[in-house]
């Protein structure tokens, strides 16, 4: 057999468009920062939105594409970039499904200008073009409709394109499992049919939780403080208990309840987690933005990794625990103690890691901190003393009793 030393025209092609892109990369980062700048800036007023974000297409990425739509028999390497409408992707986020609507509506009022050929631009914007000429929303090959807008932005006489793609919160989070899922992996392609049937009932659950939230969220604009917080807790438990029962039952093999953990994990993430900090002062005596804290939350919990979450395992920090005070210690080493020996402690740490921000020791620090504060601070009626809601001696803090039951611990978690 002889021997092959050299390589199809083809890997030679895709190395020259690749480097054509890299040779690119800065101009095109340039050309979304603009678009998205712009965007950021006129829609500012438009209370659904969530957050405006660009990428500029990796190598691999290209690499794929290439092969799969075979590009290389339309367009020389030197031209392939170019013609791709996708290298750089401008993302519009906003709330809810029926925001998507909305927020295209906006944009056909900021891109009003007929630039010709579909594309049109702000008054005064001549260098930034979206195709508006074309039905929207579109059908994916699954099925499902997207917003998904070719455009330019015209930067040094050159033109570099993008593709602005409006999404909620549940639709940038099911796009997210969809990629993982079936794009990362290849085995799937051999169960297609029921991998499809599969996704397709994900993507219904998913957008029935849509309509749950709204609902819920419009109840919250109309109501008091208390009524804010109660709606926003519902949003949150119903959605974290739902996710996590599933994951533990597939970790252990056996349904369990873990509705109070998911209860305690809402009054933190509510309270005093990182995205009550984001979204506001959460200890002020003002009123608290719990629907900004739910929207920052969901974003990130889109990219949450479910496989990296090993329930059931036992937990180990890098370092000791460093406390700023004898009741934290107390607490602090209560929870360790704790959280390898009791399955439920265990599980509840498990997830609070997965969904804070930090990592396991910053928030375990953290949470310690919120517990201190949620039985002490806040209720001491003198110094050296403090009332537990359950059970505590009034006396020094280092004789303080926590429950040793599964449902009394939760309870104070």
């Amino acid at each position: 057999m002889a021997e092959q030393t050299e390589k199809l025209d083809l890997f030679s092609y895709i190395d020259k468009a690749c480097a054509d892109l890299e040779s690119k990369r800065e101009s095109y980062n340039k050309s979304a920062a603009k678009i998205s700048a712009y965007l950021e800036k006129e829609l500012e007023e438009f209370d659904a939105l969530v957050g405006v974000t660009h990428r500029i297409k990796s190598e691999s990425s290209l690499r794929e594409k290439i092969i799969r739509n075979n590009l290389y028999k339309q367009y020389s390497a030197q031209e392939v970039v170019g013609a791709c409408s996708d290298i750089a992707g401008i993302r519009l986020e906003c709330r809810f499904l029926q925001d998507e609507a909305a927020l295209y509506e906006k944009l056909k009022e900021l891109f009003k200008i007929d630039a010709g050929d579909g594309y049109y631009c702000p008054e005064g914007k001549k260098h930034l073009r979206l195709r508006l000429g074309t039905p929207q929303p579109e059908y994916q090959k699954n099925g499902l409709e997207i917003y998904r807008i070719d455009g330019f932005v015209e930067l040094g006489g050159e033109k570099y394109n993008y593709e602005l793609q409006i999404k909620s919160l549940v639709n940038s989070f099911w796009s997210e499992i969809e990629h993982k899922i079936i794009y990362k992996n290849k085995r799937f392609m051999l169960i297609d049919d029921f991998v499809n049937e599969l996704m397709g009932s994900l993507n219904d659950s998913l957008k029935n939780i849509d309509r749950q939230l709204n609902m819920l969220f419009r109840r919250c604009l109309d109501s008091s403080q208390k009524g804010q917080m109660a709606a926003a807790e519902n949003m949150l438990l119903g959605l974290i208990n739902e996710l996590f029962s599933h994951l533990v039952e597939s970790r252990i093999g056996i349904s369990v309840n873990i509705k109070p953990y998911s209860q305690a994990l809402v009054k933190y993430i509510l309270g005093y987690s990182t995205f009550a900090r984001i979204a506001g002062d959460s200890t002020g005596d003002s009123a608290l933005p719990f629907n900004e804290t739910v929207t920052h939350f969901m974003r990130w919990l889109k990219d949450v990794d479910f496989d990296k979450i090993k329930v059931g395992s036992r937990i180990v920090f890098d370092h000791p625990a460093r406390y700023e005070n004898a009741m934290q210690e107390i607490i602090g080493k209560k929870f360790i103690s704790e959280m390898n020996d009791d399955f439920f402690c265990n599980t509840f740490f498990h997830i609070l890691f997965s969904l804070e921000v930090g990592n396991d020791m910053q928030d375990f620090a953290t949470y310690v901190r919120y517990y201190e504060h949620r039985i002490g601070a806040a209720n001491k009626s003198e110094p050296g003393k403090v009332r537990l809601k359950y059970e505590i001696e009034k006396a020094d803090v280092g004789k303080m009793v926590l429950e040793n039951t599964i449902e009394r611990f939760a309870a104070i978690l």
